[in-house]
């Protein structure tokens, strides 16, 4: 049984929840029962709070579901990765809206990973990624134009003909088989430089919304940072708090 290290500078929660995953992802199926949370807490000598903070990014991550007065059972993953899909896809966010999506690809070449995009990608400086420029455009207005990076050691035979016909979370999933498990985004408001305003049909300097995106497979590695720049006329952010 993997213990927590009491020595090591990682959280014991984020410890906690390293180990609740694998043993999720290896050794458990969709609906089984995890232990309660006092089981837990005495299994690895750890506090109730730090164990409820383990089982809280579990749930976020849609690893598990948490049914009051019964349990924490184990997600079903397919069912988690669609949900996931419909999030994140431009595409078929602009389809459930009622609008045709439609992508440009600018351009799609190697390049050596600069501070930014290495650290973004936990690579070292310099690294070869795969540059992927693209305007996403709906009912072929302008929407946003993105700047995503991957590395190319875990996607080398990406061609530019495969990433303009296809989706490209599809893509890294049928291609590389990576599915896409979560992702994390910043959001700030920024004013648009002359290339993106010219491509977003807004004048240079305009406020636009600033999208950075660190996608994750399903082992927890960072495998696509995206940074895009959206039309803030066209974009809401929406975002619900609750308190258990």
């Amino acid at each position: 049984m993997s213990l927590v290290d009491l020595t090591r500078k990682q959280p014991l929660y984020d410890q906690l929840f390293d180990i609740l995953r694998d043993k999720i992802q290896n050794d458990m199926a969709p609906g089984d029962l995890l232990p309660s949370e006092r089981q837990l807490s005495q299994q690895y000598g750890l506090s109730r709070t730090t164990v409820r903070l383990a089982l809280d990014s579990l749930e976020k991550m849609g690893l598990v579901t948490r049914r009051h007065g019964k349990g924490t059972y184990v997600s079903d993953a397919r069912h988690s990765e669609t949900d996931l899909a419909l999030c994140y896809s431009f595409t078929e966010e602009m389809r459930r809206l009622g609008k045709t999506p439609k992508t440009q690809v600018l351009s799609f070449s190697q390049e050596e990973a600069n501070k930014s995009v290495s650290s973004a990608l936990g690579l070292h400086l310099g690294a070869t990624v795969w540059h992927l420029h693209r305007l996403r455009l709906a009912d072929d207005e302008p929407m946003l134009v993105g700047h995503t990076y991957l590395p190319l050691e875990m996607f080398g035979s990406l061609t530019h003909e495969k990433v303009i016909s296809h989706s490209l979370y599809d893509l890294l999933e049928s291609e590389f088989d990576q599915t896409i498990k979560t992702a994390e985004e910043e959001v700030r408001v920024m004013t648009a430089r002359a290339a993106d305003a010219d491509l977003l049909l807004i004048p240079e300097g305009s406020p636009v919304l600033e999208i950075s995106r660190l996608t994750y497979n399903a082992a927890g590695r960072i495998i696509e940072f995206t940074r895009s720049s959206a039309r803030v006329d066209k974009f809401k952010y929406h975002v619900i708090h609750s308190r258990g």
